[in-house]
């Protein structure tokens, strides 16, 4: 009788454990895209993690166009992109979508001139790069760039351009900078996450667009600031629209932010280029976090929950991170309305953080 009693306490407890275990299983929320993000994202994630042990992020850098993709497909939770989605993608969206910048960052120039001497940078301007971009400037001793660096001794070498090869949101944000400098390349190849390249080689990620550009004499090609930096890139210095050679900088994008931000539209959906600002970095764009407003068709509220509250600290706790992984934060009075707007996300019809 007691060996029965034993046993039946001791089904008991391992029942009572798996129910514990069942209750305390953490929550996975995935999220997908942007390699522009994908440096801080991964201390947002072992930040918040370690600090919600009952809550698992994780978050695969594919490229702006697979995040979009993936939110558009309801695959994964929340998406990353440098680029917002347009009108047509939100419309073949099953539902209402929000964006929320979350950081800002400058788009950099990158190359591999031998020759220059590595405590000085080369100067470029808008319709010199996208003329090289065109294929209309060949060579690294082309009058026009030498006229922009006349210190410099400059190698009669072809000009190997690098882009990317999947739809990205850095693409998008260079592209973007292209079509306000140049008519040419606004009338003929447009902007967009992805686009017809009239030359160049393409590579797949920040990291592949790098190689092409380290391990090619001549390369050139645009990157992520951050990647640039922790990759030891050499960069470009840029001529802005006021005509100031500037560096590509959190400053920079700060002082740009800092213009366009006056006119922010209802859905936060904008750029950040060229700007008329004396100190201003001219490729800087936000990236953003893409949920739907209603959550209702996810798993359960918690994971509804989970979502909007990882969203919430990425806004407010996260931004003490921007700094030092080189992006710039959230101006406070725009955190305030995308706080707002985080406010409105429902699931079956009633809000999740009130």
């Amino acid at each position: 009788m007691f060996g029965k009693l034993k046993l039946g306490l001791l089904a008991c407890a391992a029942g009572l454990l798996t129910a514990v275990g069942t209750t305390n299983a953490a929550t996975e929320i995935q999220g997908a895209g942007s390699t522009f993000v994908a440096p801080i994202m991964a201390k947002w994630i072992q930040v918040y993690n370690a600090e919600h042990p009952n809550e698992k992020i994780d978050y695969q850098a594919i490229g702006s166009g697979g995040g979009i993709q993936g939110i558009t497909d309801r695959t994964i939770q929340f998406a990353g992109s440098d680029a917002p989605m347009t009108n047509a993608q939100m419309t073949g969206a099953p539902a209402k979508v929000l964006h929320f910048p979350e950081l800002a960052g400058p788009v950099t120039m990158i190359y591999n001139v031998p020759g220059v001497p590595s405590n000085e940078h080369i100067v470029m301007d808008g319709r010199v790069i996208a003329d090289i971009y065109l294929g209309r400037i060949r060579h690294w001793d082309n009058a026009e760039i030498k006229a922009l660096n006349p210190s410099l001794s400059l190698p009669h070498l072809r000009v190997l351009v690098a882009h990317r090869s999947e739809g990205s949101g850095t693409t998008y944000i260079f592209t973007g900078y292209l079509c306000a400098v140049s008519h040419a390349w606004k009338s003929h190849v447009g902007q967009s996450t992805s686009v017809r390249w009239p030359t160049g080689r393409g590579g797949k990620g920040s990291d592949g667009v790098a190689a092409i550009v380290k391990n090619t004499k001549g390369g050139f090609g645009y990157d992520e600031y951050a990647y640039a930096l922790t990759n030891h890139l050499t960069y470009a210095l840029l001529k802005n629209r006021s005509g100031h050679i500037v560096k590509p900088s959190i400053g920079g994008v700060v002082v740009a932010q800092a213009a366009i931000v006056k006119h922010l539209p209802a859905d936060f959906r904008l750029p950040i280029i060229n700007p008329p600002s004396k100190k201003a970095y001219p490729i800087g764009g936000f990236t953003y976090l893409i949920i739907y407003q209603d959550l209702s068709y996810m798993k359960s509220r918690t994971e509804a929950l989970d979502t909007v509250k990882f969203l919430h600290w990425v806004l407010t706790k996260g931004q003490r991170y921007a700094k030092g992984l080189e992006y710039a934060r959230l101006p406070s009075n725009m955190q305030k309305k995308l706080l707002a707007q985080l406010d409105t996300v429902t699931y079956n019809g009633s809000p999740l953080l009130k």
